[in-house]
């Protein structure tokens, strides 16, 4: 049954604190990097499309899983805004922030705001070339399942629903766990939702309603120029593309 997590879990932080090493101040007019998890990409695709036709300002998008793109941001690597399916993530980010902030940068130049983005639960997938499965077969240690490794969201809420599993493969994201499945390499993997919405090569391995652990995902500007951006992911516009794919979006605070 679907449970929500607490309105605290999902967060949308815009970081305060602009001055890191690797944090840019862009003009406006200049392209924006925006770091995003894997499990997002298509639907960051889409959102960013619609940011670049209002604002002309076109961005591009670096796909990872959340921890190494975080470990990316904490060694410098130049990014505007960072879209992340671990909101905790930004904790150790903004502290390493606040440490390195510019003596001319200021909360009222970068405010600081907390918004919902979008929750995910997981999906125990087949590809739709291979037969239907029971729940029972995720146990069965003769099929091939891949799964996230641990560390990466996508693993751990695995490793908090199903337990220890009899997984052959831990790939470093989501997408690659798609991946494999799509190549008809795996007979079950343990993805999102939305990759099973996404990829016409992919099925549920049996019906499965909504459960938690969910995913919920979150965003922090890190740039004085992001910060429009990230701004737009609070939209109607946005939160009707994140519907589409079929995220679950929360009430704007």
């Amino acid at each position: 049954m679907w449970t929500h997590p607490s309105s605290g879990a999902i967060l949308l932080a815009v970081v305060a604190s602009m001055g890191a090493t690797g944090c840019t101040e862009a003009p406006d007019d200049t392209a924006l990097t925006v770091f995003v998890a894997s499990s997002l990409t298509e639907v960051a695709a889409d959102l960013t499309d619609e940011w670049a036709s209002t604002s002309g300002v076109v961005v591009e998008l670096v796909a990872g899983g959340s921890n190494h793109l975080a470990a990316q941001v904490r060694d410098g690597a130049p990014a505007d805004a960072f879209l992340t399916a671990d909101a905790d993530l930004f904790d150790d980010l903004e502290r390493r922030l606040l440490v390195n902030q510019a003596t001319d940068q200021t909360a009222d130049h970068v405010p600081t705001a907390i918004h919902d983005l979008a929750i995910n639960h997981l999906v125990v997938a087949r590809p739709t070339t291979g037969p239907e499965r029971r729940p029972a077969d995720l146990r069965d240690p003769s099929l091939v399942l891949v799964a996230c490794a641990a560390g990466v969201p996508c693993g751990d809420a695995a490793a908090a629903r199903f337990g220890d599993l009899p997984v052959d493969s831990f790939e470093p994201s989501a997408r690659a766990v798609v991946a494999r499945l799509a190549l008809d390499e795996a007979d079950l993997g343990i993805v999102y939702a939305t990759d099973v919405s996404a990829h016409a090569g992919l099925a549920p391995a049996w019906p499965q309603k909504p459960t938690c652990p969910c995913i919920t995902y979150a965003a922090a500007s890190l740039s004085l120029s992001g910060n429009p951006f990230v701004a737009f992911l609070t939209s109607d516009r946005a939160r009707q593309i994140l519907t589409k794919h079929g995220f679950v979006t929360g009430p704007t605070r």
